[in-house]
């Protein structure tokens, strides 16, 4: 663990933008390290009852805070998180030096306004649900769903913001000199792939 964290020389020359590719698979990685906190989301396809749909707010916003406060830490100490260590890529700011608690919270601030919009979601789906509990009760997840997505005003804004948003992300990754991605662009950043000239 120490050695993946080890001091990158960010001003070497053979460091090269990250490509969109490394950017995916890190964001995989990371999935996978916080896949345990994530599961319990499982239960909502299965369970949807009274219980579940009580945590539920409660649920999303540990795990949605967590994901964002993770990728907050992890740039401001170390300039990467676990799964951008192991896809050799960090983040620095637009002079390759370090990043900083200032602008890794700038660079954030997207994701987190995307993550308190789905918090207030599942906020609505465990109102309507406790409204309806008795309509709801028996029905199969689809019956349910349909219900939910009648009544939650956030319902289609909370898949939509993301596909704007990361859609728009990627093609700037895509066009962009430095394939910086919309939070880079807001916060002054630049992602480098450090093991560029690595390999066989």
């Amino acid at each position: 663990m120490k050695r993946i964290f080890e001091k990158i020389n960010i001003k070497e020359k053979h460091m090269a933008y990250a490509s969109l590719s490394r950017r995916v698979y890190a964001q995989f990685l990371d999935f996978l390290i916080l896949c345990p906190v994530l599961l319990p989301q499982i239960m909502v396809f299965y369970y949807h009852n009274k219980l579940v749909y009580e945590v539920f707010p409660f649920y999303t916003a540990l795990h949605s805070l967590l994901y964002v406060g993770y990728r907050f830490v992890m740039h401001a100490l170390f300039g990467r998180t676990l799964g951008k260590a192991l896809a050799g890529i960090i983040v620095t700011d637009s002079g390759k030096g370090h990043l900083g608690w200032v602008r890794s919270f700038i660079r954030i601030l997207p994701e987190l306004a995307l993550s308190l919009i789905t918090i207030m979601s599942a906020v609505y789906d465990s109102r309507i649900y406790m409204a309806h509990q008795t309509e709801m009760e028996g029905l199969p997840l689809a019956g349910v769903h349909r219900i939910l997505n009648k009544w939650n005003p956030l319902d289609n804004f909370t898949f939509w913001d993301s596909v704007l948003y990361y859609g728009i992300s990627v093609l700037y990754i895509f066009f962009s000199h430095k394939r910086t991605a919309l939070h880079d662009l807001f916060a002054g950043t630049t992602v480098l792939r450090y093991k560029a000239e690595e390999g066989p």
